[in-house]
């Protein structure tokens, strides 16, 4: 059989910038990049963030995977046997595989500045900042990672533009907001969502010499989460993250107790709030909130029905949204009969407005069945023209 063979680590600095970047033999080697001002936080003892990704890598290709560098004896113990199981059960495209770790170590320095996470300037970014000020243990910096999730054009481009909207609007949580740059979307088979949670995760475990914890924000409440098949990660972060500590760093799935509605109100409370949310899907330049994507679309309606104005209107055009505030309700009112998401904020604009929205109401029946029963082409060309009643 094949062999993906992990041997060790290097790094190398040019123009500021921090490269490291894994030795490696059967496979392209993965790189990290952050600013050199981050150079005591990176660690350069183990292997523990490339063994994570070369893991699903490995089960991609169905090789074997021989690590001789450095790793968390907890790690190996957790991706050698459960991880792995999970990573079967979650994606049935990955094939089982041999793993050999030749050199795992339990005894390790500690960290030394406590808790992150990562920080996109959206609505569970915010909400996880907010919760750790409120616990009175606030976070000691904040990530902002390329590992997929920023399109297939322009990529630095974006990349970039993104991570300086983010940091503007973090500009409020006073302190460091870490940029961390990877080739990892470039070497991975399966898609983005797939994956996202040990693609960031890695991001993490790059520097657990300064940080020991790490929170990363859900994306399933812990009713809906499981370990199961499905197309997005995150519906099994609440068993996956435990398992992928190491003896420096521990991993929590946080925000799963709360919907977008009670998120979103809870923001509106604290001083550090910015006011501002950067949510949309889109990769287009310049960076900015779109209003007709489905988490503009979503996110633009729980302020409404909120009555959270001055964020509608510090984060998308207000203008445009009241134009197509009904259509967009309409469209909500739709999909919610399919969407657990939806379904929230459609109720919450129910309590909110209730007889108000009638009308509405009922025109989304109606425009539930005709959408059921469009033709092909017509779908698309509403989805086009009028992507707010998708």
């Amino acid at each position: 059989m094949k062999e993906i063979h992990l041997k060790g680590l290097k790094s190398s600095i040019e123009g500021g910038v921090l490269r490291v970047e894994a030795e490696v033999e059967g496979i392209d080697p993965l790189w990290f990049e952050l600013g050199q001002e981050y150079q005591e936080l990176v660690d350069s003892e183990s292997v523990d963030a490339f063994f994570l990704l070369y893991t699903w890598l490995a089960m991609e290709a169905g090789f074997e995977l021989v690590v001789d560098g450095k790793v968390s004896q907890r790690m190996a113990l957790a991706l050698t046997g459960k991880v792995k199981d999970m990573f079967l059960a979650l994606c049935p495209r990955l094939r089982d595989i041999k793993i050999r770790v030749n050199n795992p170590c339990e005894a390790w320095g500690q960290s030394s500045l406590g808790c992150a996470t990562g920080f996109s300037g959206g609505v569970d970014s915010w909400f996880t900042a907010l919760k750790s000020i409120e616990k009175g243990d606030p976070f000691e910096g904040y990530l902002f990672t390329n590992t997929g999730q920023h399109g297939e054009h322009n990529i630095d481009e974006v990349f970039v533009a993104r991570a300086n909207v983010a940091r503007e609007i973090s500009r409020t949580l006073e302190k460091p907001f870490i940029t961390v740059n990877s080739n990892i979307d470039n070497l991975f088979k399966e898609r983005f969502q797939q994956r996202h949670s040990i693609s960031n995760l890695a991001c993490a475990l790059l520097l657990q010499r300064g940080f020991s914890q790490y929170s990363y924000a859900a994306g399933f409440t812990a009713k809906d989460s499981a370990v199961v098949s499905h197309t997005d990660m995150a519906v099994m972060d609440a068993f996956l993250l435990p398992l992928l500590a190491t003896e420096r760093m521990s991993f929590i799935s946080c925000g799963d107790e709360a919907g977008r509605i009670e998120k979103l109100d809870y923001l509106s409370t604290f001083k550090q709030f910015s006011n501002e949310l950067y949510v949309c899907i889109e990769k287009s330049m310049p960076v900015k909130n779109c209003g007709t994507c489905f988490k503009c679309r979503r996110t633009q309606m729980a302020l409404y029905c909120l009555g959270l104005t001055d964020v509608l209107a510090k984060s998308f055009d207000l203008e445009k949204f009241n134009k197509t505030k009904t259509l967009s309700m309409i469209g909500l009112m739709a999909s919610s009969k399919t969407n657990t998401s939806d379904l929230e904020i459609v109720e919450a604009l129910n309590r909110r407005y209730g007889q108000k929205i009638f009308h509405i109401r009922l025109m989304s029946q109606i425009w539930s069945f005709i959408k059921k029963n469009l033709p092909g082409s017509l779908k698309w060309r509403s989805m086009a023209k009028a992507p707010y009643l998708w």
